[in-house]
């Protein structure tokens, strides 16, 4: 195995890309997939995520075939068989990348023994890791992404803190780095006009449930339908942190639940076809993005420039009094660091509400389905 800087592949080379299975987490790395695609037409593409999103991965285009890594009991035990099932259809890994830090995806990325590796991986003895040469584009991997003078250090190689720009740089994969996509279907009902999701896997990220309340109530007012997307409410209290809250706002408001009802693809067809979702930074946030549907993202304790690409749809609301704690801490930390949670109280739902109004009298066009 080999650090990958550039090198020619086989023409139809064998590649791993491995990620962990949050929605998020795939729908950014859609740049990276499609640009692999585009680079080698012939390229067959084997993803290691998760269950939490396998419908995306099953649904997506550049995708050859796929294994969970999370979400399966004993799945470690059974990726080789896989690898070597996979091998036998495609030959060895040309490339591996592994996009995450989790720790169970390096020996996975070193049981490709691909010839050439981008990301964490064991040497081929995994007393010790595989190390990166000196050179300024694989010291991107020791850095934290967030921090305000990574950009300008690194605006040589990148245009942006997008997550999506940088492992395409990464992998020297030229696309529209900003793009991402989503495989969408037609969900089984119409959906209300403004589509809402409230959990985070931080609960650093959460907008109080008084704004979420009197927000809900000023679209109704203003005869806009609202709806509430997420996981079951044993998932968003599992996951997401904010089943309480949801089960307040559905009983004080006119508030629709439309929460499992869905599958993924799904879900994204209920956003394309909605006038607008109104989020925090979660994975519902980039499926609204993704299929081109007017987002209000609402961003205080986490990077938006690392997680929002820039696209035409996507409106990014900050806090009248930011914070600077989070960031300070690389966004580490899962719940506020304060005793008052300034910068998530100080995004007013008055403002987002004015925000939505002018959004929906000057409606971003959706884009084209792929």
């Amino acid at each position: 195995m080999e650090r990958y800087n550039g090198q020619p592949l086989r023409p139809k080379p064998h590649i791993a890309v491995l990620f962990f299975d949050s929605i998020g987490d795939f729908v950014v790395i859609t740049p990276l997939l499609r640009g692999l695609r585009e680079k080698y037409p012939g390229a067959t593409i084997d993803y290691f995520s998760g269950e939490r999103t396998r419908e995306l991965e099953e649904a997506c285009p550049y995708i050859d075939s796929r294994f969970s890594v999370f979400g399966v009991e004993d799945s470690l035990r059974h990726v080789m068989s896989y690898i070597e099932e996979r091998e036998r259809a495609a030959g060895p890994y040309d490339l591996a990348i592994n996009c995450d830090f989790h720790g169970a995806l390096i020996p996975v990325t070193t049981m490709l023994r691909a010839q050439y590796v981008i990301g964490n991986a064991y040497n081929a003895d995994p007393r010790t890791d595989m190390p990166y040469p000196p050179l300024k584009l694989h010291d991107i991997h020791k850095e934290v992404w967030s921090r305000d003078d990574f950009l300008p250090r690194y605006s040589d190689i990148l245009k942006s803190n997008f997550i999506g720009e940088i492992f395409c740089r990464l992998a020297d994969v030229e696309t529209d780095f900003h793009r991402t996509e989503v495989a969408w279907t037609e969900p089984p009902f119409d959906p209300p006009a403004i589509l809402i999701s409230t959990g985070g896997k931080r609960s650093a990220k959460m907008w109080p449930l008084h704004h979420w309340i009197t927000f809900i109530n000023l679209c109704t007012n203003r005869g806009l339908e609202v709806g509430l997307l997420g996981d079951k409410p044993a998932g968003q209290q599992k996951y997401y942190h904010s089943a309480e809250d949801e089960d307040i706002m559905l009983r004080e408001t006119a508030l629709q639940d439309l929460r499992g009802k869905l599958t993924l693809p799904q879900v994204a067809g209920a956003l394309k076809k909605a006038r607008a979702c109104v989020t925090i930074d979660n994975g519902i946030m980039h499926l609204a993005i993704g299929v081109g549907t007017p987002t209000l993202a609402l961003f205080g304790a986490s990077p938006w420039r690392l997680w929002v690409p820039q696209r035409p749809n996507a409106q990014v609301i900050q806090p009248e009094q930011p914070c600077p704690l989070c960031q300070e801490n690389a966004f580490k930390n899962e719940g506020c660091r304060r005793d008052d949670h300034v910068c998530m109280e100080t995004i007013r739902p008055d403002a987002v509400m004015r925000q939505l109004e002018a959004t929906l009298s000057h409606r971003v066009q959706p884009m084209a389905a792929e």
